[in-house]
């Protein structure tokens, strides 16, 4: 049995395995270092995979991006990057000499040999989020606790796709009437898969009550001529309520009914402890915040504009109906299920 000190030790082996098949990769010629692409969404990936694969016995959550194991790793310092055999000082063996576990040299063979051109795939695609719905058509938990699930994180990465482009920089600015329904449209999915499971219908009124926060933030930077280095950074902040309260609160739930492993019980409490936190109330001083806060940016609507979103369209472009259906759908889908 492995103990959370244990399942330590095992991740960083996998993490280093993983470094060195980069580095050999590399010297192979499949892939140079510019064309990777290894983050610590991937790195969780990597490690399940290669967990599912081999039985090692890692205990999963599934938390925001899907199946990762618990984050213990102490080292979260170190560049996610291609590293040389002299570099690591347990190369040849592993942290927890048993028969039963790789070292991290064949760890990187796995992943170079067993998991192979897959393994490429995973660290050279570009866009994370754009993985993401492949890993989840792909290696997501087949149990049947599980699979209720896969379709809303697969909803929930299309719309994260668009989040990071806001997020990223002004250049969405460009197109920003574009992105204002783009957003409507990718929201409904993830709303509506929610809907679905009894579970999280708790966990849909936060998401609607951001949802119509941010497209109204993102109406009032649309009518902006240009964007200031401020107001971007408050729209930087608005697409981080997103992953760090609003889309947490539904992984934390999630995991709760979905996570396994030999330290489950040394995993539950803290999820349980975020999960209640949510549910006393905690996203609203959140979403609060971020609506006075607003204004200081000159990001804040008009009182009949507001009066146009809390309705569930802007009523201005005819050509826009299918998308003012979908908005006013979702509200309709949230109001009814939240008040069941």
């Amino acid at each position: 049995m492995l103990t959370p000190g244990d399942e330590e030790s095992l991740l960083l082996d996998i993490k280093e395995g993983i470094q060195y098949a980069l580095y050999l990769g590399k010297q192979e010629g499949r892939f140079t270092e510019d064309e990777i692409y290894l983050d610590k969404i991937r790195l969780n990936k990597l490690q399940y995979i290669v967990n599912e694969d081999r039985d090692l016995g890692l205990t999963f959550g599934w938390f925001k991006y899907g199946p990762a194991p618990e984050d213990v790793t102490t080292d979260t310092g170190v560049a996610l990057g291609p590293q040389p055999g002299d570099d690591i000082a347990h190369l040849e063996e592993s942290r927890l000499p048993s028969k039963d576990h790789l070292s991290t040299e064949a760890f990187a063979y796995y992943f170079l040999r067993e998991l192979d051109d897959e393994f490429d795939r995973i660290v050279t695609t570009e866009e994370t989020k754009v993985y993401l719905v492949d890993f989840y058509d792909e290696y997501a938990p087949k149990d049947e606790y599980a699979t209720r699930f896969t379709d809303l994180y697969k909803a929930s990465a299309r719309l994260q796709q668009t989040l990071d482009a806001i997020g990223g920089g002004k250049d969405w600015h460009q197109n920003s009437t574009e992105f204002y329904y783009e957003l409507d449209k990718k929201f409904l999915p993830v709303s509506e898969e929610i809907a679905k499971l009894d579970s999280l219908e708790h966990t849909l009124e936060p998401l609607e009550e951001y949802r119509k926060l941010l497209t109204s933030i993102i109406s009032e930077a649309d009518a902006e001529e240009e964007l200031s280095s401020s107001q971007q950074a408050f729209i930087n902040n608005a697409i981080r309520k997103f992953y760090n309260t609003v889309w947490d609160f539904v992984g934390q739930e999630i995991s709760l009914e979905t996570m396994r492993g030999e330290n489950v019980d040394e995993l539950r409490p803290k999820v349980e402890t975020n999960a209640k936190k949510y549910r006393n109330g905690s996203w609203k001083a959140e979403l609060n915040s971020l609506a006075e806060r607003r204004e200081s940016v000159g990001l804040d609507p008009e009182i009949e504009d507001m009066e146009k979103l809390e309705s569930g369209g802007n009523g201005e472009d005819d050509e826009q109906s299918l998308d003012e259906e979908m908005v006013k759908r979702v509200s309709e889908m949230g109001a009814e299920v939240i008040s069941n």
